[in-house]
């Protein structure tokens, strides 16, 4: 555990346009007879790491934590290619900060591959790569394929005078800042780029759930001060989830590695913030009784954090006449062995072991791709091909 040499504070946040509006006038307030421009940037669905650089060398990488004191990662963060070693530009002693993330590809990779094998999927972008960040091997972690956008740096011996020239100043020095960032002199000019952003999110290759708009000027911002929590010169302007109406028609289970029986919605497809969706996580089987889930329904599905479908709601006015109620069977679907549901546990599985051709299929994925050869090329950045593995279920039988 290592404390921050300045608090990491979170931002005030809100899905109100009046909310922004009142900060606005705040800001006015607070600079009574003063200009101030904001900066706009997109708020990267990630995880906050700071960044400290002596001499122009990564000597250490922190995860936010509380705010006061984070855990050191400083290994994992070696293995994520756009933050660089060695900065650009000699002699510099500065702090960065910033956001990991994972690709929606990457994700999806991911999150394929823990279902096959029977392991809880992760909700988000973010909580896998939370999960990456504590990893205790940096190989396994440079195979997810983190990425990082700076947004923040503070260096004592500097002259600048704004927020956007520091961040011109990373981009020399060869670190990834988001190039949507733009200097704008009003809540209209911002109000139309979170319009564009809103509608056009879902065509970009990672998650944004909001914009951030900040003061620009550095003794501006200083003047503002904090709160106990959050700055006063900037906030975060959130973006409702993407939801659509569909319905259900049909519940499947399947069988992962560890022998997880887990429930599918099957949807009639629908297309859902740029994608057509035609499944969904129902999580558990006491997910779907505390929704009161039947087939048939009409239900509201949600993109959770953007990327996983999962069914948020049944329209329960939209429910036909004798839909019945759906039963978790006590059974394997794949090979009649009992499926056993453990005190404390919310997964059910099967007791069948390789005798169970679902379980049978998904170890021998993945032993092939945990093997050291497999390990081997994701630390290289090799993609292992698992296709023929698909149709493999006669040749383990």
């Amino acid at each position: 555990t290592v404390r921050h040499a300045r608090p990491m504070l979170s931002l005030d946040n809100s899905y109100s346009r009046e909310d922004l509006e009142d900060f606005d006038r705040r800001v006015s307030q607070g600079l009574p007879d003063e200009q101030f421009d904001y900066v706009f940037e997109l708020k990267i669905d990630g995880v906050a790491l700071s960044l400290n650089y002596e001499d122009s060398l990564l000597v250490r990488a922190v995860t936010r934590g509380d705010g006061v004191q984070g855990d050191e990662v400083t290994a994992n963060a070696r293995t994520i290619h756009t933050i660089p070693l060695r900065l650009r530009q000699p002699g510099i002693n500065c702090e960065v900060r910033g956001e990991v993330y994972m690709e929606n590809e990457s994700f999806a990779k991911l999150n394929a591959q823990r279902e096959a094998d029977g392991e809880p999927l992760f909700a988000n972008p973010r909580n896998s790569t939370a999960g990456s960040l504590k990893l205790q091997n940096p190989n396994l972690v440079a195979a997810r394929n983190l990425r990082y956008f700076a947004h923040w740096m503070h260096r004592e011996d500097t002259n600048h005078t704004r927020h956007s020239e520091r961040l011109e100043a990373m981009r020399d020095w060869g670190l990834a800042v988001n190039p949507a960032t733009k200097r704008c002199t009003s809540l209209t000019e911002i109000f139309t780029l979170y319009d564009d952003y809103a509608t056009s999110r879902a065509e970009l290759p990672y998650e944004i759930d909001g914009v951030v708009i900040k003061v620009d000027r550095l003794d501006q911002q200083e003047r503002l001060g904090n709160t106990a929590k959050s700055p006063r010169s900037a906030m975060a302007y959130k973006f409702a989830a993407y939801q659509a109406l569909t319905q259900l028609l049909d519940i499947h289970l399947q069988v992962g590695r560890t022998g997880a029986v887990t429930p599918v919605a099957i949807l009639k497809p629908v297309l859902l913030a740029g994608s057509t969706i035609a499944r969904a996580s129902l999580h558990n089987e006491d997910e779907i009784a505390r929704k009161e889930v039947r087939e048939g329904d009409t239900v509201i599905i949600q993109r959770a954090g953007d990327v996983i479908p999962q069914v948020v709601e049944v329209v329960m006015d939209q429910r036909a006449h004798g839909a019945n109620r759906f039963v978790f069977p006590e059974r394997c679907p794949e090979c009649g062995s009992l499926a056993v549901r453990e005190d404390g546990e919310a997964v059910r599985r099967c007791t069948g072991g390789l005798i169970c051709p679902a379980q049978a299929v998904e170890r021998l994925k993945h032993f092939a791709l945990n093997s050291p050869a497999a390990e081997i090329a994701a630390s290289s950045g090799v993609d292992v091909d698992t296709s023929s593995l698909a149709h493999a279920e006669g040749t383990v039988l």
